[in-house]
C-alpha cells in the first residue's frame, strides 16, 4: 500500500506527463496505476504463500526493486547506493510500465500462479478465464475522464464504459482513439494536427493581428477590468498586483491622466527593487477597490467592489449582456482594457537561434489590431455559429455557485467569457479542424484550447504564462487575465501513441439503464453535489456540441441536467440504489465490484452503506490508498486518500441486534487502525482525516455483512428527515468514529492517561497536536469535535480571524471555565491553570500550590498531572512558546515537591 500510494501521488503530480491529462480536462480522475492495481488485485488468487502473492503483485505493477531499477535507468551501483525515495523520484511513471520484460520474472510469476503467460494481457486473460470461465469484462458506468476503461482495455479486458455526460463520453473515446491508435491511424492524426496548426498560423499571419510593423510577433496579452471610483472620479484599472514578471523584473505603473480622469499604464522593464516592491500593491485588496492617490484626493478610501456594483446605474446594478454583445457597453460597471503585450523576436546569436521577449505597454497600433479582431469576428459570427464553430448557448444558472457570472459580470451566454481575439482564434481553429483529415479525433481540441483561452486565465507571474480556465471546479471571475497568442497554443497539441489495447465500448447512457453484464465493475460514483459536472461540461459543449452529434450519430450534446445524479437527499439515494441494484444484477455470483469513495461527510458514508446494503452488496474489504503522501509532513486535516471498497453479492446473512453490530464494529475499527499504523513503518503517514475515512469503511464491512434487526435500509434512505435527524446507520457510524477517536492518541501521550480523559480533554489535546502541524482551519476542529463528541468545543477556541482559528493557550484561558464550561473540574483544566500561574508569577511555586489545593485527592492524581504538564511543555507553536516554558518549570518543581 505504501508503494502504491507513492506511485499514485507521483502520477497525480506529474501534470502534463500523465497520459490522459493531455487529451482533455476532467475533475477527479483516478491514477491509472491505482486502476491497474484494482483490476490485478481482483483477479490474482490468494494462495497459502502471502509473501509470494505480494512479490508477484509488485512485480506485475512495477513496484518492486527489480522493476524500479528497470524504470529508473540507473546503473546497478547507483541504484544500490540510492534511497527508496530517490529511486522512485528518478523512475518513470508506473502507469507507463508495460509489465515484466525478462524471462526470469515470468518464470517466477507463472510458477507461483500456475499460468503460462508472458505479458500482462496474456496473464489477465488467463486469470479471467480461470475465475469467471471467460475473458474478464470490466465495466464503469461513471467513466468520467476515462481512467478505468482506458487502463482496463490496455490490460486486455473487454471493457464497457458509459456516462450520462457527453463530455465524459468524448474524453473516454478520445483516450482510446488517440493513445491506442494503430500506427497508420496515428500518422494520419499527427499529419492532420500538424496541418491544422500550420493553416491556422497562415491565416492569423495573413490577417496581421499578431505581428507589428517591425515583424515581431505577440505571444501574450495582459488584460484588466476598469471601474469608476466615485470618490476620485477616475476610471481605475483593477489588479491585485502590478508585478508582471518577477523573474524578468517587469512591472506596470499607473500614471494619472488628469485630463481624461483615468490612468495611463506604463510597463517598466528591469525594474528597481523599489519599483518591484511598489508594484506588489494592487488596486484590489480583499475584494475592495484601493485607488491610487490623486492630487485632489491624496488619501482615497477603499470601497468594497460589491457595494459599488450594487450602487451602479442608480441602484440598478450590473447590466445583463445580450446575445450579440462581444465587448462591454460604454456605461457598463466594468470595462475591459488591454494593458500589456509581450513581443517575441527570433534572432541568431552566433549559430544559435534565440527568442527575445519584451513586455511593452499598449500602443495605438495594438488597439487597432484588437479592433481588427473584432471586425473579423463580426463578419464570421453568423456563419460560424450556424456550423457550431462558436458558442451561442445561454448560461444556465441553477445554483448559487453560478450566479456570479450574470450577477457580477452581466455575462449571460458562454461566448461572453472570451475576448474577441480569443473567440476569433478558437472559431478559426474549429473551422480548420472540421476540414482536416481527422475532424473526429481532433473534435475535443477546440475545447482544450478554450480552456486555455478565456477571461478566467490568470497570468502566472512565476512561469510567465497564462493559466487555464479550470484551475478549480468553481468558475470564479477575475479582474485581470491573460490571452495567448497562437504560438502559445502550440504546446497544447493532443498527444498520440500506439499502445496496445483491447476493444472499448463507449456509450452515453444513464447508469441506471446499463445493460451489459460484467465480471468486475469499477466505479467512482458522484459524491453528492461536490462537483457540478453537468454545469462545467456545458463550457465545452458550447464549443463542440453541434459537431459532436454529427461525428457520433446516436449521441447527444445535452448534459442531461435533469437526469444527473446529484444532491444528498431522497432522490439521490433512490437513484443510487437503482444504479447499484442494476450493477449487482449484471454481475455473476462470483463477480466483484470496487467502489472508490473519498468524501469526509459521515452522513454520506452512512447513506453509501445503506445504498450498497439495499442493492444486495456487502463490503468484504476496504483499502485506503494515499495520493497526497508528500503532504504527510504537514499533517493537514485534508483527506489524503481514496478508500477502495471491495464488494460482493450479499447472499444469506445473519440478523443481529444493533448492540451486537456495534461490538463487531468496535473490533473491526480497532483492527483497521492497527493495520494502517503498521503501514507507517513502510513509509506512510496518515492524517487523522484518512484514519477517520478508514474507520467508516471498516464500519461498512460489518453493517453490510449483516441484517440489523429493525432496520430496512431502503426505507431509511427514502425517509424524509428533519434537520439534524440521524438515521440508525448514521448513528452506528458516528459511534464507530468515536471508537476511532479514542484510538487516535496524540503522539508522545501516555495511552493509559488518554483512556481516562473526558471528551473535551481529548479534543483539546488532539487539537494541540494539529496546531503543531500548522493546521488552523475550522473544519478540522469540527471533525475532531464530532469524533470526540465534544459539543462545546467552541468555548475552547481563541478569537477567530478570517479562516484562522486555534485553541486558547493556558494564559489566554486564564480563569475562564474553572467552575463551568467544557473543561470545568477536569485535571487538564487545573494543569492549564497551574501553567498560567507559573508564567504569571515567574515562579512555579504558585502553580504547584494550585494543584495541591484545588485538585481533589491530588496525591493520587500527581502522576497523571505530571504527564499532562510534560505534554504541554512539548508544545512548539509560536503562541505556545512562553506557556510551554512555564510548563517545563512547573514540571520540575512538581517532581521535586515529591522528593
Amino acid at each position: 500500500m505504501a508503494k502504491l500510494s507513492a506511485e499514485s501521488y507521483k502520477e497525480r503530480t506529474a501534470g502534463m506527463a500523465q497520459r490522459l491529462t493531455g487529451v482533455g480536462k476532467w475533475w477527479g480522475r483516478k491514477p491509472l496505476v491505482l486502476v491497474r492495481a484494482s483490476i490485478l488485485g481482483a483477479l490474482l488468487p490468494a494462495t497459502d504463500d502471502p509473501a509470494k502473492d505480494v512479490a508477484v503483485f509488485e512485480r506485475l505493477l512495477g513496484l518492486d526493486d527489480v522493476s524500479l531499477h528497470e524504470r529508473s535507468g540507473m546503473s546497478a551501483a547507483r541504484f544500490e547506493e540510492s534511497s527508496a525515495e530517490q529511486r522512485r523520484k528518478d523512475s518513470s511513471l508506473a502507469e507507463s510500465y508495460e509489465g515484466p520484460t525478462d524471462w526470469a520474472s515470468w518464470m517466477m510469476i507463472n510458477d507461483h500462479l500456475g499460468t503460462n503467460a508472458f505479458s500482462l494481457r496474456e496473464l489477465v486473460e488467463e486469470l479471467g478465464v480461470r475465475r469467471f470461465g471467460q475473458k474478464v469484462r470490466v465495466g464503469d458506468v461513471f467513466c468520467g475522464g476515462g481512467s478505468v476503461p482506458f487502463e482496463a482495455s490496455r490490460l486486455g479486458c473487454d471493457t464497457y464504459a458509459s456516462d450520462l455526460n457527453p463530455v465524459a463520453g468524448l474524453l473516454t473515446w478520445s483516450n482510446q482513439a488517440l493513445l491506442c491508435a494503430e500506427p497508420q491511424e496515428r500518422r494520419r492524426i499527427d499529419a492532420a494536427q500538424q496541418w491544422v496548426f500550420e493553416e491556422v498560423d497562415r491565416q492569423i499571419t495573413a490577417w496581421g493581428i499578431e505581428h507589428d510593423e517591425r515583424g515581431r510577433r505577440a505571444d501574450a496579452y495582459l488584460w484588466c477590468n476598469e471601474v469608476l471610483d466615485p470618490e476620485t472620479g477616475y476610471l481605475v484599472p483593477l489588479s491585485a498586483t502590478w508585478v508582471i514578471s518577477a523573474r524578468d523584473r517587469v512591472v506596470a505603473e499607473l500614471v494619472p491622466d488628469d485630463v481624461n480622469r483615468r490612468y495611463d499604464i506604463r510597463v517598466v522593464q528591469n525594474a528597481t527593487p523599489e519599483q518591484l516592491q511598489r508594484a506588489k500593491q494592487g488596486t484590489v485588496v480583499d475584494q475592495a477597490l484601493v485607488p491610487p492617490a490623486t492630487p485632489e484626493c491624496p488619501q482615497p478610501q477603499r470601497t468594497l467592489l460589491s457595494r459599488l456594483r450594487e450602487r451602479h446605474d442608480h441602484g440598478r446594478g450590473v447590466r445583463k449582456w445580450t446575445r450579440d454583445d462581444l465587448t462591454p457597453a460604454p456605461g457598463d460597471f466594468l470595462q475591459e482594457r488591454l494593458y500589456c503585450v509581450r513581443w517575441t523576436e527570433e534572432v541568431f546569436v552566433g549559430r544559435r537561434r534565440k527568442t527575445l521577449r519584451s513586455y511593452e505597454a499598449v500602443t495605438a497600433a495594438d488597439l487597432h489590431r484588437e479592433a481588427r479582431c473584432l471586425e473579423l469576428l463580426t463578419e464570421r459570427m453568423t456563419g460560424w455559429r450556424a456550423k457550431g464553430f462558436l458558442p451561442e448557448d445561454p448560461i444556465h444558472v441553477v445554483d448559487r455557485r453560478q450566479v456570479r457570472l450574470p450577477d457580477t459580470r452581466g455575462w449571460t451566454h458562454w461566448h461572453h467569457l472570451f475576448t474577441p481575439r480569443q473567440l476569433l482564434i478558437c472559431g478559426l481553429l474549429a473551422e480548420v479542424t472540421e476540414v482536416s483529415g481527422s475532424a473526429r479525433e481532433l473534435l475535443g481540441f477546440v475545447g482544450k484550447v478554450a480552456d486555455r483561452g478565456s477571461k478566467f486565465c490568470l497570468w502566472s507571474r512565476v512561469t510567465d504564462t497564462p493559466t487555464n480556465t479550470f484551475t478549480s471546479h468553481v468558475m470564479a471571475p477575475v479582474y485581470n487575465w491573460s490571452a495567448r497568442g497562437w504560438r502559445l497554443y502550440r504546446s497544447l497539441q493532443l498527444p498520440t501513441s500506439s499502445m496496445s489495447s483491447a476493444g472499448l465500448d463507449v456509450q452515453l447512457r444513464d447508469a441506471r439503464e446499463a445493460d451489459q453484464a460484467c465480471s468486475l465493475w469499477l466505479t467512482d460514483p458522484p459524491y453528492a453535489d461536490a462537483i457540478q459536472y453537468e454545469h462545467l461540461s456545458e463550457f465545452y459543449l458550447a464549443w463542440y456540441g453541434k459537431r459532436l452529434t454529427q461525428h457520433f450519430p446516436g449521441w447527444y450534446a445535452d448534459p442531461k441536467r435533469a437526469l444527473a445524479l446529484q444532491g444528498k437527499e431522497v432522490a439521490f439515494n433512490a437513484a443510487m440504489i437503482e444504479v447499484y441494484s442494476n450493477l449487482t444484477r449484471l454481475m455473476p455470483k462470483n463477480g466483484l465490484q470496487v467502489v472508490m469513495f473519498t468524501h469526509r461527510d459521515v452522513r454520506l458514508w452512512a447513506d453509501l452503506g445503506m445504498i450498497l446494503w439495499a442493492s444486495g452488496l456487502r463490503v468484504t474489504a476496504a483499502w485506503t490508498v494515499a495520493t497526497e503522501t508528500e503532504g504527510r509532513a504537514t499533517g493537514t486535516g485534508a483527506v489524503q486518500g481514496t478508500v477502495l471498497l471491495v464488494l460482493r453479492k450479499r447472499g444469506q446473512v445473519e440478523t443481529l441486534f444493533d448492540d451486537e453490530v456495534l461490538s463487531l464494529m468496535e473490533q473491526e475499527v480497532s483492527k483497521q487502525l492497527k493495520d494502517m499504523q503498521l503501514l507507517e513503518g513502510a513509509g506512510l503517514r496518515w492524517s487523522d482525516a484518512d484514519l477517520q475515512l478508514a474507520t467508516y469503511a471498516a464500519a461498512l464491512r460489518v453493517i453490510t455483512s449483516h441484517d440489523i434487526d429493525g432496520i430496512d435500509p431502503r426505507h431509511e434512505l427514502l425517509k424524509v428527515r428533519t434537520k439534524g435527524e440521524m438515521s440508525p446507520v448514521h448513528h452506528l457510524i458516528e459511534q464507530a468514529s468515536q471508537v476511532a477517536s479514542r484510538e487516535l492518541i496524540p503522539r508522545g501521550l501516555d495511552a493509559s492517561l488518554w483512556r481516562d480523559l473526558g471528551a473535551h480533554e481529548r479534543f483539546y489535546l488532539k487539537g494541540l497536536e494539529t496546531e503543531t502541524r500548522s493546521e488552523h482551519r475550522a473544519g478540522v476542529y469540527q471533525e475532531l469535535s464530532k469524533g470526540f463528541a465534544a459539543n462545546a468545543w467552541q468555548d475552547l477556541m481563541s478569537e477567530r480571524r478570517d479562516q484562522h482559528i486555534r485553541l486558547m493557550t493556558a494564559t489566554e484561558m486564564g480563569q475562564r471555565g474553572l467552575q463551568t464550561g467544557p473543561l470545568a473540574g477536569t485535571l487538564l483544566r487545573h494543569a492549564l491553570m497551574a501553567v498560567k500561574l507559573t508564567r504569571q508569577h515567574g515562579r512555579p511555586e504558585q502553580g504547584v500550590k494550585w494543584l495541591q489545593q484545588e485538585v481533589p485527592h491530588f496525591d493520587m492524581q500527581r502522576t497523571k498531572a505530571l504527564k499532562l504538564i510534560e505534554h504541554l511543555s512539548r508544545q512548539t507553536p509560536p503562541h505556545w512558546v512562553a506557556d510551554a516554558g512555564a510548563a517545563r518549570l512547573l514540571r520540575g518543581a512538581l517532581m521535586n515537591s515529591g522528593v
